[in-house]
């Protein structure tokens, strides 16, 4: 297939290009590359391609930035994909949006599934959902996937700066009352290529790894996956920490976004595989053995 991958500077956007390139023709772009801001840009590179499926990784996807800057976050997060979308579907390719647990309201515990109703927070929450509709307005074979808390070899994920910590300091904290499901972009990729090369795989989709956490439950299981290994850390027990206590922050965050991966793996055969084995996996990989 020839695919478009945009986003390819951040952590899933590079995992997924790097393996799609194996079995299929990628042209790749990061924000030099291509200004999801400049609808001139976009119009640009994708008129002058050919390509079956485009993979759009490219987000604001800090919710205190996008806060701070409502402009930008609506650019990127809304605008940029609705444009994507219509040009896919005047060439007839399909578009895949990755999106964010974060549209959920997180007002209920348990898993959300794909049809449970949204309810965005914050300008990052609400850009990203407004831009899910517009892409599905666009065509009925474009898909939306929704992954969260993305862990990876790309670019540094909490997963990497709690062991980065633990390695300088003895006393470190995690909330431990904001629960999400973890995704390691590897898996995300593999998961992503099933779903580009059949075409029914449209609508909504929830993309991470199984089970739910807490950011304590990831970060210990991190530090200790990382003992486990043989790395020396000064901190080997997080602290846990009330999410209201964290007055750092600026936007909303949802309090319960776990999603349930039940049509996922209806749709690629492929069960995710639950997130502790995919952590571990990853830092067995990345990290290895001391």
């Amino acid at each position: 297939m020839n695919i478009v991958v945009t986003g390819t500077g951040g952590r899933l956007g590079a995992a997924v290009a790097r393996h799609l390139r194996q079995n299929h023709r990628v042209v790749a772009y990061d924000r030099r590359a291509m200004d999801l801001r400049s609808p001139e840009q976009i119009r640009d590179h994708l008129l002058g391609l050919q390509f079956d499926v485009l993979i759009n990784c490219a987000a604001v996807t800090s919710p205190d930035y996008a806060e701070q800057h409502p402009d930008e976050a609506r650019d990127v997060n809304t605008l940029a994909p609705q444009l994507m979308a219509e040009l896919c579907q005047q060439r007839g390719a399909r578009m895949i949006q990755l999106s964010t647990d974060y549209v959920y309201d997180g007002s209920q515990p348990g898993l959300r599934r794909e049809t449970d109703l949204c309810g965005p927070l914050g300008i990052y929450a609400r850009t990203k959902h407004a831009g899910d509709l517009a892409v599905l307005a666009a065509g009925d074979r474009h898909l939306v996937a929704r992954t969260a808390w993305v862990f990876g070899p790309d670019r540094p994920s909490f997963v990497d700066q709690i062991i980065a910590r633990a390695q300088k300091e003895t006393d470190c904290e995690a909330i431990a009352d904001k629960f999400g499901s973890a995704s390691y972009s590897a898996d995300m990729a593999v998961q992503l290529e099933y779903l580009a090369r059949h075409p029914d795989a449209s609508g909504i989709v929830n993309l991470c790894n199984t089970g739910l956490c807490s950011w304590f439950d990831l970060g210990q299981a991190a530090l200790n996956a990382a003992v486990d290994l043989g790395w020396k850390l000064r901190c080997r027990t997080l602290r846990p920490r009330r999410l209201r206590d964290i007055t750092a922050f600026i936007a909303p965050r949802p309090v319960y976004t776990s999603m349930d991966t039940t049509r996922l793996g209806s749709l690629t055969g492929r069960r995710p595989r639950p997130w502790q084995d995919a952590l571990c996996d990853y830092l067995a990989t990345y990290y290895g053995k001391v």
